[in-house]
């Protein structure tokens, strides 16, 4: 399983030159995952919280449909422990007055970074918490892969269900790391089923969230599932994190090569031949693939291979006031055995952005060869007390659009 490749692109999105207000963008696809065209089961109500030290069993019985949650404190995905606890009316609003200081384990000197301190020996979010939910999985899902799929975690998780382990606190490790499991062999189509995760709190020095005096870290350190969790099908090999590079004829820009990447996972245990094939507006390409049992590998068709992936004369993408953000489809499926294991589609903009440094020793940038003034703004990611919209990424690209600001990070 591969994670760091997505979480570039994720990162790319949120340290970006800033898109129209008025552009799609693949998060409309929801409730699948950006790029995702096949089924997605969105797992987000009827999620129970508790803390570790107040719960006698484990992961095995945890995760057995059936349980009495009476004495759990409900909560709705995404969302960090403390963000569910004040939802739950167990702590003050935070965001008024001295609230957030009340609340127990706030005890770090307000103009040093929490991030960098162990948690208060009396902190409730000290220990781990666990989150479960119990969901029935449509029957339709049946003679499919399923992956169980997490978006963000905060920090370090074992996750179990049905009753047995998907994954260790070893490997399921990372803030802005994205998760795909398999978990076809523990999922039951057409019955009750059970997820139960156990979160842990980021530790000092974690690459975690982290903020400063002005706005200042929660006790629990984000700690939660902060990014949705979903169920999704596909056959024996799935795709993911489709992407397009471009390299233009600097310094014209009347000619386009571009290079088409793609992660491709086979779940089976045994070799699985098919066929990659894309389509770009009225340009195809198909690639035969071989993949060996249990493999991931990152597959690429440029254009030395397919020369219809040069483009003439290409509708280029440019910053909010320098120009549009022109967008292309692209849309690719993988075909093993005369059936379609999985598809995608993004829209991406043909675009170079390089960067050099100047006799002063300073940053410049140039996009298709223009050089851009980045004006910037920072996006401070809220405290998660409150519910996130779907939306606020292009939200808040809006307001940096009309900032007339050309970075968001």
């Amino acid at each position: 399983m591969s994670n760091r490749r997505e979480f570039l692109q994720q990162a790319a999105v949120l340290a970006t030159i800033s898109l129209n207000p008025g552009t799609p963008a693949a998060h409309a696809q929801m409730p699948g995952s950006p790029g995702d065209s096949g089924k997605s089961f969105l797992l987000r109500e009827g999620w129970t919280m508790r803390s570790s030290a107040d719960v006698s069993q484990t992961g095995p019985a945890l995760s057995v449909p059936g349980l009495d949650v009476r004495d759990w404190y409900p909560a709705t995905l995404p969302s960090t422990v403390l963000s569910a606890l004040v939802r739950d009316n167990v702590y003050l609003d935070p965001y008024f007055g001295m609230n957030l200081r009340t609340i127990a384990g706030t005890e770090y000197p307000i103009d040093e970074e929490f991030a960098n301190f162990r948690m208060p020996p009396d902190s409730p979010f000290r220990h781990s918490w666990w989150y479960r939910t119990e969901f029935k999985m449509p029957r339709d899902y049946a003679g499919s892969t399923l992956w169980l799929r997490f978006d963000g975690i905060n920090y370090r998780a074992n996750l179990w269900v049905n009753g047995r382990q998907a994954a260790s606190s070893d490997k399921f490790a990372g803030m802005w790391r994205l998760f795909n499991f398999d978990v076809t062999s523990q999922i039951r189509t057409g019955e009750k089923n059970c997820v139960a995760v156990e979160v842990f709190p980021p530790q000092a020095r974690d690459l975690a969230m982290t903020f400063v005096d002005w706005a200042p870290l929660p006790p629990d350190k984000e700690m939660g599932l902060w990014r949705d969790v979903r169920v999704r099908a596909t056959g024996p090999v799935a795709m993911r994190y489709p992407a397009v590079f471009t390299k233009l004829n600097l310094p014209s820009t009347d000619h386009a090569q571009l290079t088409i990447r793609v992660e491709l996972e086979n779940a089976a245990t045994h070799p699985v031949d098919g066929v990659l094939k894309g389509r770009i507006e009225d340009i195809s390409f198909s690639k035969s693939i071989r993949l060996r049992p249990s493999e991931t590998s990152v597959v690429t068709v440029d254009s030395a291979e397919y020369p219809r992936l040069n483009v003439s004369n290409p509708r280029l993408w440019w910053p909010a006031q320098v120009g549009s953000q022109e967008l292309y489809p692209l849309d690719l499926e993988f075909e093993t055995g005369g059936q379609t294991s999985d598809s995608s589609h993004i829209l991406f903009g043909i675009r170079q952005v390089t960067a050099d440094l100047d006799q002063n020793g300073h940053r410049v940038f140039q996009v298709n060869g223009k050089r851009i003034l980045i004006r910037d703004g920072l996006v401070r990611p809220g405290r998660r007390t409150r519910p996130c919209p779907p939306f606020t990424p292009l939200r808040n690209a809006g307001l940096a659009h009309s900032l007339r600001s050309k970075l968001a990070r």
